[in-house]
This record gives structure tokens, sequence and C-alpha cells, in this order.
């Protein structure tokens, strides 16, 4: 699949490095759920601190932070609840299950699914960088103002 306007390479800072923009091969990879997008603001807060750290037992090097936002640049036809352009936040959870005791919770125990494949920004690639791959089961649209 070709994705129109999306870099070979793209900037980033990763955990692990120097602490400096790094240009890396862009991934366009994504599962049939998954969204990507174009990185638009990215917060670090104690969680960051934290991976940096070791304490979260992250493999390094990972491309920082679980509080992004973003534009759809590219989806899958299976995605039905967005559209290219939507703006999007990315958060942490990544695969959840969907079937377990959590998952069938309520919303602030969803993301403990025993499951899940990870969390963005602390065990897998996030958002500060200029793409981000997101699942879009767990992500939420932000509203226009």
């Amino acid at each position: 699949m070709t994705i129109r306007d999306v870099p070979e390479k793209m900037l980033t800072a990763q955990f692990n490095k120097p602490y400096k923009i790094h240009t890396i091969d862009t991934s366009i990879a994504f599962s049939p759920y998954e969204l990507l997008l174009k990185s638009k603001v990215v917060t670090l807060c104690h969680t960051d601190s934290m991976v940096s750290a070791g304490i979260m037992g992250t493999k390094l090097p990972c491309t920082a932070s679980h509080e992004g936002c973003g534009e759809v640049v590219a989806l899958r036809s299976s995605v039905a609840d967005f559209r290219v352009g939507d703006r999007v936040m990315a958060g942490s959870p990544m695969h959840r299950c969907g079937h377990c005791a959590d998952c069938l919770g309520p919303e602030e125990l969803k993301h403990y699914c025993p499951n899940i494949k990870g969390h963005v920004g602390v065990t897998l690639d996030s958002a500060f960088a200029e793409y981000m791959v997101v699942h879009a089961r767990e992500r939420s649209r932000i509203p226009e103002a």
C-alpha cells in the first residue's frame, strides 16, 4: 500500500539515546484496525521519566510519550469510526483483548487487560515522532472546538 505524503524517514525523540532529535525509518506497516497518525501535540509526564530511568522495564530504545494527539493520515478499510483528517487522542493501551473481565468491566479497568499487547510510549513506540501507529479501538476522536 502506498501512503501519499509520508516520508521514508522521520524525526523522533527516543529514550536510551542522547536526548536529541534522531532520524529513523518511517514504519508504515499497520494492521487492519490501526490508524497512521501524524503527531500534532505531544507531552511528557512522570511515566516518561520512569521509562527513561528503567523502572518500567521498557526495551530500549523506545520512542517516548503516551500522551499525544495526531491527525489520521491513513487507515484501512476495516476502520469504520475514523476518517483521514480526524484529530485523535493517541492514549496508552494498545491491542486490548476485548473479552477478559477487565476489558468487559468499567472503562477505568480496561488498561489492566492481562492480554494487552502493550502501552504506547512504555512498551511500544509512540508520539514523540512525526508519525505513530495506534489501534482504532482504543482511540478517541477530538471534537472540533
